[in-house]
């Protein structure tokens, strides 16, 4: 681990002793021992995000939390993560997460995707090596996937929400997200639009809602790669294996999508899972 590296960490671990208090941009780079200006530059390069994103992110990590593993009011988890009212905080939250404090706790079950847990230094390792340079070569048969997609320009954030909705809309159904495979599917739309489906396996469309989008994949054949289960790091991952694993293993893309494949022992964020992603190649 390299200076930086070790001077990031540092400040993190003096941060996570505080995060529930008030915590300024000063006492945090003193912790690293580099300027305000120089700090905000390395923690970004380091962490991929700016400081207060990530503290903001911690905050309302802790929330969630709170709200599925505690009874104590909202209000009050409002005030413990830094919230001077139930609505500002209710406000943030739904931005964040994509749903109500309330609905949140009322399905009573984490969804991690969008949980920022704290910086080490095996979250560190992954965030700069997303995705492992082997491919496996597989066949896969044809597969109907159904859900709900969003369109237009997106990312990690407004993914990570349309899989909450989904969560919420299999709740409904009676369906546990834990015990079915999901699909993120990627392609675009008839208009050429970035197209993103949040989805399970299904049989047909007729027992499931209307507002539901199918997509049919074929049977083919796929160079399947495995990423580190950062969520946030997705891109970078994809961006490599464009860059760099495609081409160093000879391999041609085809078709017009690709997906990631969650399967039903998958946790989002959890430091022991990998996703896979695979990419039709010719």
């Amino acid at each position: 681990m390299n200076m930086y590296d070790s001077s990031m960490l540092r400040a993190i671990v003096w941060m996570e002793e505080r995060i529930d208090q008030e915590i300024t941009l000063d006492e945090v780079a003193k912790q690293a021992t580099f300027s305000k200006f120089h700090f905000t530059r390395l923690f970004k390069a380091v962490t991929k995000e700016s400081f207060n994103d990530y503290v903001r992110k911690r905050r309302l990590t802790r929330a969630t939390y709170a709200l599925i593993d505690t009874k104590v009011s909202i209000l009050q988890i409002a005030v413990d993560v830094g919230y001077a009212s139930h609505e500002a905080f209710t406000r943030a939250f739904t931005t964040y997460m994509g749903l109500t404090p309330l609905r949140y706790r009322k399905q009573g079950m984490h969804h991690r995707n969008l949980y920022k847990e704290p910086l080490t230094s095996q979250w560190l390792h992954k965030i700069k090596f997303p995705v492992r340079e082997e491919v496996q070569i597989v066949h896969k048969p044809e597969t109907i996937i159904a859900g709900l997609h969003l369109t237009g320009e997106f990312d990690n954030n407004r993914i990570s929400q349309l899989w909450n909705r989904f969560y919420d809309e299999l709740f409904k159904l009676g369906i546990n997200p834990d015990q079915v495979i999901g699909y993120g599917y990627e392609s675009l739309d008839a208009s050429n639009t970035p197209y993103y489906l949040a989805a399970i396996e299904v049989d047909s469309l007729e027992q499931y809602p209307d507002r539901w989008t199918c997509e049919r994949i074929p049977s083919h054949q796929y160079a399947v790669f495995q990423l580190e289960n950062k969520i946030e790091s997705i891109p970078y991952a994809i961006e490599h294996i464009y860059k760099h694993l495609l081409p160093t293993h000879g391999l041609r893309p085809a078709l017009h999508y690709s997906f990631e494949y969650y399967d039903k022992d998958f946790i989002a964020n959890n430091i022991e899972n990998c996703l896979q992603l695979y990419i039709p190649i010719e």
